[in-house]
């Protein structure tokens, strides 16, 4: 089972000037293949992760998000995942 690291950097809308709260969709890839989709919702300025796990295989690994307000992610592989101690090697 390989680990993905899914993390979230800024996620909010602006009304007015303020900063509330959002949802956002992300489709996370590997290779061309979608191994899992997250709603995600709230708001945060600073990083949040998430684990994910697949049977995919090996592949780059990419996220796409659709939100209605600011947001940014970012996906990484991982070898040994912090939540469950699953070690690839």
């Amino acid at each position: 089972m390989s680990s993905i690291k899914l993390t979230v950097r800024r996620l909010y809308q602006l009304q007015g000037e303020r900063m509330v709260n959002t949802r956002a969709t992300a489709r996370v890839y590997v290779g061309e293949t979608l191994v899992a989709t997250e709603e995600i919702t709230g708001m945060t300025e600073s990083s949040v992760s998430k684990y994910l796990h697949h049977h995919v295989g090996d592949g780059p690994v990419r996220v796409e998000w659709d939100c209605e307000g600011i947001a940014d992610m970012t996906v990484s592989e991982i070898q040994v995942c912090p939540c469950c101690q699953h070690d690839e090697l």
